[in-house]
């Protein structure tokens, strides 16, 4: 007999509550959380991590995934970089 664990099923107002639908699904599933990751589920793999998004559709995405964020965070420490 073949055991599989049993997945909670999420409602529309569930989604609502998460910052972002498609972060929902990425945890739910157990996705990495990266931004490559994010516009791979996002657009479905129409869109490459390289390509530049508009800024007013990258403002849409949650903070971690975020260009902006990215460039922005300073570096652990001066040796890391």
């Amino acid at each position: 007999m073949l055991m599989t664990k049993k997945r909670k099923t999420m409602f529309a107002d569930e989604l609502e509550s998460q910052d972002s639908p498609v972060l929902a699904v990425m945890k739910y599933y157990g996705s990495p959380l990266t931004r490559d990751e994010y516009l791979a589920v996002s657009y479905l793999g129409r869109v490459s991590p390289e390509e530049e998004i508009p800024v007013d559709v990258e403002e849409t995405f949650p903070e971690q995934f975020r260009r902006v964020t990215l460039l922005k965070t300073p570096a652990a420490s001066k040796k890391v970089q």
